[in-house]
């Protein structure tokens, strides 16, 4: 009798119109993966589109963006007060780079300013100025090592990667605007989507403007011992993990020194 009931029962569930005969939470992670693969295939195809375009426009279309760009931004990096001596001796490598590239002649002037961070590094605004921090500043005085990081910069400029960079800015915020809908939960999914998206693009210029740095340094000096001994400098400076790279904006120092050690 209990089995008999217990089937009628089931059987008035499975017949009523008003009953869902499907999981919600199925339904609520196949909305979501629906939901992830429109924005990801939104995105590859408007920033496919987009780096197509920027490759294309024309140089005085690229120097009139720039000077927007910088009339419109402000430069959040705290300066300190010029190291004459080796900031003109970048400034001399600039030019011999510059001077071998008509990519970068007639275009920005690739002011060279030094910021107060300690650590190594160095970096291009859209308007073409670079930064270097005083740690490099400090520790770097190899004119082949230098010369593959003001190179790698410039790379950066030449593959107008700062366009691109803004190009995706522009593109995750017009979808979020379509389709989030001021909704918290698809911002995120967009936002992380971005994200993840962003350090893949940005390891593959940081790959790029190894390769063109690396053939400068080439040109220059008719070898590249000076970049790969710079990337065994980081090695013995750094202490992360390789993995954490899929984490970063740039490939492992591992892989860049292999990189240009093939080349």
């Amino acid at each position: 009798m209990k089995n008999d009931l217990e089937q009628r029962y089931i059987n008035m569930i499975q017949d009523n119109v008003n009953v869902g005969k499907t999981n919600v939470g199925i339904e609520f992670i196949s909305l979501v993966a629906g939901l992830v693969t429109l924005c990801f295939l939104i995105y590859l195809c408007a920033d496919g589109i987009s780096n197509f375009l920027i490759d294309k426009i024309s140089v005085d279309t690229q120097l009139k963006i720039e000077k927007t760009i910088s009339i419109t931004s402000s430069k959040p990096y705290k300066l300190k007060n010029k190291d004459e001596e080796k900031i003109k001796n970048l400034e001399n490598i600039r030019n011999t780079i510059v001077a071998q590239d008509k990519n970068l002649q007639n275009k920005s002037k690739f002011n060279i300013y030094e910021t107060s961070n300690e650590e190594i590094n160095a970096f291009v605004y859209p308007d073409g100025s670079i930064y270097v921090t005083k740690g490099l500043l400090d520790k770097i005085n190899d004119n082949e090592m230098l010369t593959f990081i003001i190179a790698h910069e410039l790379g950066h400029y030449v593959h107008r990667d700062h366009l691109k960079m803004i190009s995706r800015q522009i593109i995750v915020y017009t979808i979020n605007s379509i389709i989030s809908s001021g909704s918290q939960t698809t911002d995120t999914t967009i936002g992380n989507i971005s994200s993840l998206n962003e350090l893949k693009h940005s390891r593959n210029q940081e790959r790029n403007a190894d390769k063109y740095a690396n053939k400068m340094v080439y040109r220059i000096y008719g070898n590249n011992n000076g970049a790969i001994r710079f990337f065994q400098y980081l090695e013995k400076e750094e202490k992360a993990p390789e993995f954490i790279q899929y984490f970063s904006t740039h490939p492992s120092t591992k892989q860049r020194l292999k990189l240009i050690q093939n080349k």
